[in-house]
């Protein structure tokens, strides 16, 4: 009898023992988000250029609802004389959801290209 209550006792303790370290182990997914793009150039033909279906590659793992910003800067470093008529250093930002990202890139897309507009006139006269 005595020899029974010893091995249940010594049966429980390994057995309470092993559930006791037993480690709960809380998965913790932690979620990152690009929230801003800005493209900084000296050449407007790169701004002109920009693949921008790349942009939403970019954005793709963020939620719909996420705050987002896209900006273009161009630095005019030509030695042009500050007479004539030239594009000088400018920033352009456009900030909404990323459900608008199409919108946002349309604005950017055709602020440039009347940017271009503007600069083929002026260099052409």
């Amino acid at each position: 009898m005595k020899i029974n209550n010893i091995l249940i006792g010594v049966f429980s303790l390994i057995t309470f023992t092993a559930c006791a370290q037993h480690e709960k182990s809380d998965h913790m997914e932690l979620a990152t988000a690009v929230t801003e793009l800005k493209l900084k150039t000296e050449n407007f033909d790169e701004l002109k250029n920009f693949d921008w279906n790349m942009v939403k590659e970019i954005f793709q793992e963020n939620n719909t609802d996420q705050e987002i910003t896209l900006a273009i800067a161009y630095v005019n470093t030509s030695e042009v004389d500050k007479s004539k008529v030239r594009i000088d250093n400018f920033e352009m930002e456009f900030t909404g959801k990323l459900a608008d990202l199409d919108n946002l890139t349309a604005r950017l897309k055709k602020s440039i290209d009347k940017l271009d507009e503007f600069n083929v006139q002026n260099t052409n006269n």
